[in-house]
């Protein structure tokens, strides 16, 4: 949704590194989280193949060199989007997020306001299949 704004290689690739991190965090990548790893590269025109990335890297090696606020906002609230794409928040992804959200310094508020917006932007995913599948069953009555 919003990967187009990282500019450079570098974010690019720390991303798509940060977001496979976040997709096995369970030890699976489902259906829903595969989509949306191979929507990533294509909204950051990145090839599909060429990556393999070591399960050895810390998350702090990732993402700990971002200093830009408004990078550290795409991250997080691209992640937090990645997350919620199987409807399922589980404790490792959770974890996962705890540890992003320290590493980037923010508060309990702002952690708030982003995953209240993700939630919300779901819903409306939701309303538009919905809408799209059959427009009648969202009248209001």
């Amino acid at each position: 949704m919003f990967l187009h704004f990282l500019q450079t290689k570098e974010h690019k690739e720390a991303f798509l590194e940060l977001a496979h991190l976040v997709a096995n965090a369970d030890g699976f990548v489902n259906r829903k989280e595969r989509g949306y790893l191979r929507s990533i590269m294509d909204e950051m025109e990145l090839q599909q193949s060429g990556y393999a990335f070591s399960s050895e890297r810390e998350l702090k090696d990732i993402v700990g060199g971002i200093q830009d606020d408004a990078i550290k906002n795409i991250f997080f609230i691209e992640i937090l989007l990645l997350i919620f794409a199987d409807g399922d928040y589980n404790d490792d992804e959770k974890q996962i997020v705890m540890d992003i959200k320290r590493l980037f310094g923010y508060t309990d508020d702002i952690y708030e306001a982003f995953k209240g917006w993700v939630i919300r932007m779901d819903k409306l995913k939701i309303e538009g299949t919905n809408l799209i599948l059959d427009p009648s069953s969202q009248l209001q009555h």
